[in-house]
Parts: C-alpha cells; structure tokens; sequence
C-alpha cells in the first residue's frame, strides 16, 4: 500500500486546466441528463397525450412502464458516456471534444475500451454517479424492483466518493480522480505541454520500432 502511494506522487503532472475540465463536466452533465430524459418523456406523453410537465420520477408510472422507462433512460444514458468514447470519438465525450481533452492511459498511450468501461460505466455511472441522471434512474429503478430505500443511501454512497474524488485532483499533481486510477487513465487538454511531449515521444519509439 505504501509503494502505491509512493508510486502516485511519482506520478507525472498533468496541467489540465481547471475551468476546462470544470466547463466540459458541466457540458456532459447536462447532454446525459437530457438524453436520459428522453424515454421517461416520450413514454409518458405516449400515455399522457394532455401531460404539460413531467417529473424526472419513475413514480409517475404504474408497473411495468416505470421499469420500461427506467432501464431505457439508463441505457441511453450510458451509451452516450461510455459508447461515444469508445467508437465515435475515441476517449472523447462530446464535451471533452468541444473543449479539447481526452482520456488517455496514464502512461500516455492510446486508452482501450476495457479501461474507458472501468473508468466510465463502473467508476462514473456506478460508484460515482449520484449527479447523473442516469445514475439517479438506475437508483430508482433499483427502488421499483427490490421495493427498498436504495436512491437515498446511493446517493450518499456516490456524494461521499465523489468527494473522495475531487480531494485527490487537488492533492495528486497527476490530476487524478478516483475513477482514473481505478482505470490506470488520466484526462489530459490536447494541446498542452506534456500531452505534446509524449506523443512525440511515442511517434519516435513507433518509428525506431518499425526500422
């Protein structure tokens, strides 16, 4: 355990900036919280044509339309946090894209789809997620079948490693969350410095290799 805690303070600094990673959260957050929104609305207005609001609260649905739009909105949710990073822009949300950062290894290599999964479905969605939408619906759909109490201790389970997570990108000069090292990845701005180095770093080990 020490060695690991010693092997984080050797760990390489990252000078992501603050505002940009605060500013492409804040873009992912609301773009999920819409897309998760979606199947709750249209599954409701299917069943409701005169609705003119409707809460983001599977309780306004009877059984099994509460589950149907429940699982549907976490689905969607999901796809747009885990699938657009993996296939459409690689280690990119929508938000990272506008805003110049990606997801990469820690070690400044490519990220692999096992590492976007652990970093971006388990880590964020799962254990992290109680700003989500879509957590907050997986929450409430946990609720409707085992009938217990799970989005409001879920929620203190995800604000209390949440915290846990923003202690350690202020503590660690990687930059890292919780859901970075769980995932050995690192966000890092496309155009700063030590992105750069390493990328020209690896374009000449790629060529020494292929000689």
């Amino acid at each position: 355990m020490n060695n690991y805690f010693l092997q984080l303070k050797k760990d390489i600094p990252n000078d992501i900036g603050w505002i940009r990673r605060i500013l492409s959260y804040a873009f992912d957050w609301y773009i999920g919280g819409m897309i998760a929104s979606l199947p709750v609305i249209v599954i409701y207005m299917m069943l409701h044509q005169d609705a003119t609001y409707i809460p983001q609260n599977l309780s306004i649905f009877h059984a099994p339309y509460n589950i149907i739009a429940g699982s549907l909105s976490f689905i969607v949710a999901s796809g747009y946090y885990v699938l657009v990073p993996m296939f459409v822009f690689k280690g990119q949300t929508l938000g990272k894209k506008i805003f110049h950062l990606k997801i990469i290894a820690n070690n400044y290599d490519e990220v692999t789809n096992k590492q976007l999964f652990i970093r971006q479905f388990i880590m964020i969605l799962l254990v992290e997620g109680s700003v989500f939408t879509s957590s907050n619906m997986l929450h409430q759909l946990l609720q409707v079948v085992t009938g217990l109490n799970i989005p409001k201790y879920y929620a203190y389970f995800g604000i209390f490693m949440t915290l846990i997570s923003v202690i350690l990108m202020i503590v660690l000069k990687s930059r890292r969350p919780l859901h970075d090292l769980f995932a050995d990845t690192r966000e890092v701005y496309l155009e700063s410095n030590d992105y750069t180095y390493y990328q020209k770093k690896r374009k000449k080990v790629k060529r020494k290799s292929g000689k």
